[in-house]
């Protein structure tokens, strides 16, 4: 009787182990591992800034600053050329002091620096060197340095502009229209140009693509 219960346990035994490994069990042990989320890389979960921020500044600021820098050439030659041939400067009037008086501005004392360089030759300059910079072909795809020059280079400009509205209200006692038009563009790229390295940094479109 003992033997016959100890037979008929080993068969039980034999019968579980056989079930176990049952070609069944083995594809829902595969599904069930299927199942399991896959791991996340660390690349993945905790990418690098630059590979999340935007691609580059939008089309839209390329051509506005490049339009900016156009229109402040174009003001910045004609008051260049007014300088140096002694011609009043269209559709600005000649009053007294304290008036709008463009002739006064740009023959005074405080139109040249150090006596020598007038000032409309160095806002050329300045002009001829931002068309290029603003233009859209370096907003895309220039590197870092030239990022770099444009901001430091409105920064520079902005600075001189705000010494040209001090010379003209308290030292001339008249005011440029042209002047003022000029002021008026420089700071607006210079609003541009300080938002755009605040949102996307000192860099263009190429070199935001490289680091995706």
């Amino acid at each position: 009787m003992a033997s016959s219960k100890a037979r008929s346990a080993a068969r039980s035994a034999r019968t579980v182990a056989a079930a176990s490994a049952t070609p069944t069990s083995r594809a829902v042990s595969k599904l069930a591992k299927a199942a399991e989320p896959a791991p996340v890389e660390d690349d993945e979960a905790f990418a690098p800034e630059e590979k999340r921020r935007s691609s580059g500044q939008p089309l839209w600021l390329q051509i506005v600053s490049f339009v900016l820098a156009v229109l402040g050439l174009a003001i910045s030659a004609y008051e260049t050329w007014a300088h140096f041939n002694g011609n009043h400067l269209a559709g600005c009037p000649s009053g007294g002091s304290g008036t709008f008086n463009c002739g006064a501005v740009i023959t005074s004392p405080q139109s040249m620096v150090f006596g020598v360089i007038p000032v409309a030759v160095l806002g050329l300059a300045f002009y001829v060197a931002a068309v290029p910079l603003f233009s859209p072909w370096l907003w895309r795809m220039a590197w870092r340095p030239v990022h770099v020059a444009r901001l430091a280079s409105v920064i520079v400009g902005m600075g001189f502009v705000v010494y040209l509205i001090y010379a003209e209200v308290y030292q001339i006692g008249d005011i440029c229209e042209y002047c003022t038009g000029v002021h008026i563009v420089t700071f607006l790229l210079f609003c541009i140009t300080v938002f755009s390295a605040a949102i996307w940094g000192l860099r263009g479109r190429q070199d935001a693509d490289d680091l995706a």
